[in-house]
């Protein structure tokens, strides 16, 4: 073979060298192209177009559709020896290169520069400075471009070989409203490819802008200006292409669109990636701008596989967006689901409570924009005979103390949080904390008082219940949502603290026709404070109150969605009732100061006669009273700490609900 070679070699030498008579003599471009020629015919001998074997070109000049030369057909062999053929037969195929630069070879020049992101804007095709940089560049690093198969683009493994892909709309950004300005999330496409890698080289964007108030139609190059794309989010590391001033262009049916080209984003094989784009829009508008936005037309995504093969895909949906003035944010504060339960606060005889004990639990939200929270006003209530004031409130933002205020002087007052700023990311929920402390207070040691924590209402337009400051400077008032209340808490020297642990209730059908009974247990924990408990008791309604021991009511409910109406609680012609209580620390036993008891009331709800009413029913504690260090107080339905009616202590004290059947 190598002396195959040489004599080829040889004859092309002397075919320059020994002219034979009749024939002029050639110049040296001529020997150039009869030298290229022999060398392709050498290449397809060997076996190595197509293979992705480099071919070393010195470019002197830019080339283009009309120019013809060796170094047009040194580009030619290139190509088809980079997996870019200029043509699959004839004239500028693998064996067959020419000098002439037509279409054919832009095109396979357009490939390549896409492949290899060679930015070339409108003169795709034009062989000039960027894209010889580019080859220089890749033959220095020993690269060949995209070969397909297990061929590279540029330096990059290209995995698979002739694939295709699909474009679905990503779940975000959606259709929303926004502030006009920079880095607005506008549109997102999750592409997957199939069988290859692929490579999106454009996406033809279709775009309306309307006056949302006039229906006006518009330019959208006037108002959006500029686009960036990212790969799945928004970071520097995950930019692909900035597009600093679009043309938008209007077709013959009014439709505006502008091409970002140039993308060279990848998709590998068999995953599914996201494609981000976010707009710049323009911010001195004096009303709102509706701007939809979409692919163009059929042919509005190009992607290329592994084999140099373009394909084309439509446009997967539409996102709409409401860009409005910058600073016109809304902050909205609503309670939050984690507020505390009704339960008891242990004050000290000399400092009352001075550990700041959350009392209320709310979100604050800013929507249509970013905004600073900067002042809440909050108000506080006592319930007992006397003023039970706190002497602070706090805010926390997590742990992180936002702002501070001493209440007036008033039984039911007003505190003002203030000097801070707060700030607030659009449509993300921020929790906030209120908690309290208290001065010491004859009513804590003689029995113990209620209190209650609030936000106040109030309307944005008047900020009587707190204020923000938007992204433009402008103050407004904060939204109040109407439930924004914490539940009752007691506080008092002495006490029990109460945990829920379970209710259950099931029933069981009797042996005989209308008989059955339903069962089940209500579990509590009980943790006494500044004293002890003494022996925990049961009595039904009907029985008096014994003084000395704590008491625990249990009463049968009908559960909403029936006709059956009232309370089954004794014994009576319809059911029967029989009630236990057990300690865990024993029968009739005290519980001690600071130690945590269970206390467990058993139930069974007999029918007495087959007449009973049937249904859903349910059981729950209707009441606790109990005595610690000789002060008898009692929680429930009926009677509270500081004779506060209401409070959540109880309520939540309830069993599943049973059907009782006839």
């Amino acid at each position: 073979m190598k002396k195959f070679i040489a004599i080829v070699t040889f004859v092309a030498v002397a075919a320059w060298m020994m002219p034979s008579a009749g024939v002029q003599a050639l110049t040296v471009e001529e020997l150039q192209a009869q030298i290229a020629a022999l060398q392709a015919q050498l290449n397809t001998l060997l076996g190595q177009q197509g293979t992705g074997t480099a071919v070393s070109c010195t470019f002197t000049r830019a080339l283009y559709p009309g120019v013809s030369g060796a170094d047009v057909n040194c580009l030619q062999r290139y190509l088809n020896g980079a997996g870019h053929q200029v043509a699959a037969s004839g004239a500028g195929s693998p064996g067959n290169e020419s000098q002439y630069y037509g279409s054919k070879t832009q095109a396979a020049v357009a490939a390549w520069q896409a492949a290899n992101s060679v930015a070339c804007g409108s003169y795709c095709g034009y062989f000039g400075p960027a894209s010889q940089a580019k080859y220089n560049a890749m033959m220095a690093s020993g690269g060949t471009g995209t070969t397909g198969g297990t061929g590279t683009t540029g330096s990059t493994t290209c995995q698979g070989s002739e694939g295709s892909y699909t474009v679905t709309l990503a779940a975000s950004p959606v259709s929303r409203t926004v502030n006009a300005g920079a880095g607005i999330e506008a549109y997102g496409m999750d592409i997957k490819a199939v069988n290859s890698d692929i490579t999106i080289g454009k996406f033809d964007l279709r775009s309306s802008v309307t006056n949302a108030t006039t229906g006006t139609a518009e330019n959208p190059g006037n108002f959006i200006l500029g686009v960036k794309v990212y790969k799945d989010s928004v970071s520097e590391a995950n930019l692909v292409k900035t597009y600093s001033t679009p043309t938008f262009t209007q077709d013959a049916s009014a439709i505006w669109y502008t091409t970002l080209g140039d993308l060279g984003f990848k998709v590998p094989m068999g995953t599914t990636v996201k494609l981000l784009i976010v707009i710049d829009t323009g911010t001195t508008i004096d009303q709102n701008r509706t701007v939809v936005i979409r692919g163009y037309l059929t042919n509005a995504i190009r992607g290329r596989d592994c084999k140099g093969i373009d394909s084309y895909v439509t446009d997967p949906g539409t996102r709409t967006l409401t860009v409005q003035q910058p600073g016109v944010a809304t902050v909205t504060i609503t309670e939050a689901g984690d507020k505390p339960d009704t339960n008891f606060i242990k004050a000290d005889a000399t400092n009352g409570v001075q550990t700041q004990t959350t009392m209320l639990s709310l979100n604050a939200k800013a929507t249509s924009g970013s905004s600073t929270l900067t002042r809440l006003e909050v108000s506080y209530a006592s319930h007992t005979s006397a003023a039970v004031l706190p002497s602070a409130l706090f805010m926390y933002d997590g742990s992180t103390l936002v702002s501070s205020c001493t209440p007036n002087n008033t039984e039911n007052g007003f505190c003002t949080l203030e000097n801070f700023r707060l700030p607030l990311t659009q449509d993300a929920s921020k929790n906030l904390k209120v908690k309290a402390t208290w001065a010491d207070n004859a009513h804590f040691e003689s029995g113990g008082a209620a209190a209650q924590i609030m936000v106040v209402a109030s309307t944005a337009a008047n900020a009587a219940g707190g204020a923000h400051e938007r992204a433009n400077g402008q103050i407004a008032g904060v939204v109040i949502s109407a439930n924004t209340t914490s539940n009752f808490q007691f506080i008092a020297e002495s006490g029990v603290a109460f945990t829920f642990v379970s209710g259950t209730a099931s029933y069981a059908a009797g042996a005989g026709s209308g008989e059955g009974s339903l069962t089940g247990t209500i579990v509590l924990k009980v943790k006494p404070f500044g004293g002890t408990l003494e022996a925990p008791e049961y009595a039904t309604a009907g029985t008096s109150v014994q003084i000395g021991n704590m008491i625990v009511r249990l009463e049968g409910i009908w559960a909403s969605g029936t006709d059956l109406t009232g309370e089954v609680s004794a014994s009576g012609a319809d059911y029967t009732i029989a009630r236990s209580l057990q300690n865990s620390l024993g029968v009739s036993t005290d519980v001690p100061d600071d130690v945590e008891a269970t206390v467990t009331s058993a139930f069974s709800f007999s029918k007495a006669s087959t007449g009973a009413p049937s249904g859903n029913m349910k059981v729950r504690v209707k009441e606790v009273c109990y005595d610690v260090a000789a002060t008898y107080q009692c929680v429930g339905e009926t009677a509270n700490v500081g004779g506060a009616s209401g409070g959540s202590l109880t309520e939540k004290w309830v069993t599943n609900s049973a059907f009782i059947a006839l």
